[in-house]
């Protein structure tokens, strides 16, 4: 917008002229019926002043606080000001436009087809109204503060916004039903509600790189939604999820940090937790790097997440390639409910890893028991959800003596269950399928245990015989 110059410009509530830095070329909003001060009302001058201007006009906002019942601004205007920046409270400088009290109707700013705002701070009072919302397609905000207000950018399903470096926070809910649109590189915190809500429809959106924390609601929630791309950037100590999924379909989450979601969740086992999902179709998970704890400092606040993602229904969901230690319970995924059909592969954190027609190795281990003697073999499983009816495993098992050379293989079903009381195993009697070392008649006797929590299953072998055996176990 070229370089500052000084503007000479009629007094602001009073007679005296006053002097305002601002860039060349741009409409300044300043006038003697536009109060800086923050008490009086300002908002038939301030909309006077833009409607004079024409569409695409660059307009500057001198630094200030600006008390209105809503303005509009025209196709194509950019609104500009002095920074009025702030992570949490309400910035003391730079270019404010504040709702004028809780009775004020409608969004602070309405931003026309193809409009422009950067740098200004968006706030509503009482959180009674929205902070900023689109007339239009195309609208563009960049570094905008939205605060205080009952949704901080209310999109009410117009496409096509981008929302880069902003800052949203003490809302009732920071973004609101975006549609084709993208939000990159902006912090989404201290909401009362959730962070991001997409409501049925609430399609077609990429979230790209954003700091989405300490909200009370979910950090970011969607309902019958299809097309939501989430793309890196950290999801921290959300009240309830850091993701909340229901009956969404053909979305991604790749490469985000979770950690410490469920502040606000203690007992409410849907809400405590990173990631939930509910009868989803074709979601992708992949890259996804998880963390429990309490709050910052480590000693106050709920320890949360109970686990890491939990799962409730759904079709052709793909969870590859993640960390999901991060939770309480040692619990990696949680499925309360039968249903789900997907792929659950590759993820670091005790769980079953699944793949349609594919079997895939648990653990394996190969010991050396010595002759009338017992040697285990400790796998990481997962018992599942209390009362649920358990997780079978599959134990393959072959040996080689030391004495003789003969070998042998054998299979055995290890079902592994947990209830209030703790967690149990049990183990089918081996089958021989080579040889007959582990069979009715064989030398070999094989045994298991789990730990209370359900997470560690010890299988062990005894050599009833006088020379050692080599043995390998696989568990599938």
């Amino acid at each position: 917008m070229g370089a500052a110059a000084a503007t000479q410009l009629p007094g602001l509530r009073g007679s005296e002229a006053t002097s305002i830095e601002a860039p060349t070329g741009v409409t300044v909003l300043a006038g003697p019926e536009i109060d800086v001060s923050g008490t009086g009302d300002s908002t038939a001058a301030l909309q006077a002043a833009i409607d004079a201007a024409p569409e695409g006009a660059q307009l500057w906002l001198p630094g200030g606080l600006y008390l209105v019942d809503g303005i509009t601004l025209r196709h194509g205007q950019f609104l500009t000001g002095p920074s009025g920046r702030s992570y949490t409270d309400r910035a003391e400088s730079g270019a404010r436009l504040r709702a004028r009290s809780a009775d004020s109707p409608g969004p602070v700013l309405t931003v026309g087809e193809l409009g422009v705002v950067t740098d200004i701070a968006v706030e509503g009072e009482g959180r009674a109204q929205p902070a900023v919302r689109p007339a239009g397609i195309g609208v563009v905000l960049e570094r905008v503060t939205m605060a205080e207000a009952s949704v901080g950018f209310d999109a009410t399903y117009v496409s096509g916004s981008i929302l880069t470096e902003c800052q949203i926070h003490q809302n009732g809910i920071g973004i609101k039903d975006i549609v084709d649109s993208m939000v990159q590189s902006t912090v989404i915190n201290a909401n009362a509600g959730d962070g991001i809500s997409l409501g049925s429809g609430a399609n077609d959106n990429t979230f790209l790189g954003n700091k989405i924390e300490w909200n009370d609601g979910c950090g970011l929630r969607a309902f019958q939604t299809e097309h939501n791309v989430l793309i890196g950037g950290v999801i921290d100590r959300n009240g309830k999820a850091g993701v909340r999924l229901v009956e969404c379909s053909h979305g991604t989450i790749v490469g985000a940090v979770l950690r410490r979601n469920g502040r606000l969740a203690e007992g409410m086992p849907d809400d405590d937790c990173h990631l939930f999902h509910a009868g989803c179709t074709a979601l992708v998970v992949t890259g996804l790097s998880t963390n429990s704890g309490r709050d910052d400092g480590g000693t106050k606040g709920y320890d949360s997440p109970a686990v890491a993602l939990r799962a409730d229904g759904g079709t052709d969901v793909t969870i590859i390639g993640n960390d999901l230690t991060g939770s309480t319970s040692g619990t990696a995924i949680a499925t309360p409910a039968p249903g789900l059909r997907g792929t659950q592969l590759l993820n670091a954190g005790p769980g079953l890893q699944s793949a349609s027609g594919t079997q895939v190795r648990i653990g394996a281990a190969e010991i050396v028991v010595e002759g009338g003697s017992t040697e285990p073999a400790e796998f990481a499983v997962d018992a599942g959800d209390p009362d649920g009816p358990g997780r079978v495993y599959r134990l393959l098992l072959s040996s080689r003596s030391d004495g003789s050379g003969v070998r042998g293989a054998a299979e055995a079903l290890v079902l592994v269950s947990r209830d209030d009381a703790g967690s149990e195993v049990a183990l089918a009697a081996p089958e021989d399928r080579i040889g007959a070392e582990f069979g009715p008649t064989g030398r070999l006797r094989v045994t298991a245990d789990v730990t209370a929590d359900g997470l560690v299953l010890t299988v062990a072998v005894t050599n009833t015989g006088a020379a050692a055996a080599r043995i390998r176990l696989e568990l599938l």
